[in-house]
């Protein structure tokens, strides 16, 4: 290997530490105090830098939350994903799935901010595109043209899909995502009918009825 491409590789290595520092602290600020309250410099002291040094990876606040998003998500998605693989009997995955999916409930903060996010790029047209934009992005494997979304579904329900079913349950899992938002806002504001204990058995039961091939 030559003095330059060590050189590169520790500098990108440099990069990605710092990367995950800032996510990382992103991700107890935005929590705590929502996206839009929350201000870069108080992120940046989390993590121990400037302002500045935030601005050499990410654009603006929103470029640094959905890059907490991307990574949350495709980290969350690749768990999942080895966990579906691991299980040889194509029948006990929905199950499997259904089940992480209730868990996502025990993360009330996350799911908030992620509905808060949406709400704030809805009235913001350019804010819309860079959401969707990710999203289009996050759907394709690594080096090829592969759909993951597509992929993903069939590793839950068999090979023997076609693209019509392919897109039915894609719609259903999106309504799927959409009710788990709105339970646990609910769950905010009627704490008595919908307890954090009573999330997870909720959400299976909506899972049942929404979701098949």
């Amino acid at each position: 290997m030559s003095v330059r491409n060590k050189t590169r590789n520790k500098h990108q290595i440099r990069t990605e530490e710092t990367q995950a520092k800032i996510l990382r602290a992103a991700e107890v600020i935005f929590s705590e105090q929502g996206f839009e309250k929350t201000q870069l410099e108080e992120i940046a002291a989390r993590a121990g830098y400037t302002r500045g040094a935030i601005y050499a990876h990410y654009a603006d606040k929103e470029d640094l939350f959905l890059a907490l998003m991307q990574n949350r998500v495709m980290t969350q998605f690749t768990a999942i994903w080895r966990v579906m693989e691991a299980e040889p009997e194509v029948s006990k995955r929905p199950g499997i799935f259904k089940r992480w999916i209730a868990s996502q409930a025990k993360d009330r903060n996350w799911c908030t901010l992620n509905l808060e996010f949406k709400l704030y790029v809805l009235r913001r047209p350019r804010s819309r595109a860079k959401l969707l934009r990710m999203y289009d992005m996050m759907r394709k494997l690594p080096g090829g043209n592969i759909d993951r979304k597509h992929a993903f579904i069939k590793l839950l329900f068999g090979e023997n899909l076609d693209k019509t079913s392919l897109l039915a349950v894609e719609r259903r899992l999106a309504v799927m995502g959409a009710i788990l938002g709105a339970v646990i806002l609910e769950s905010y504001l009627r704490p008595k009918l919908l307890s954090q204990a009573q999330l997870p058995p909720v959400l299976e039961e909506l899972y049942d009825a929404l979701v098949r091939a």
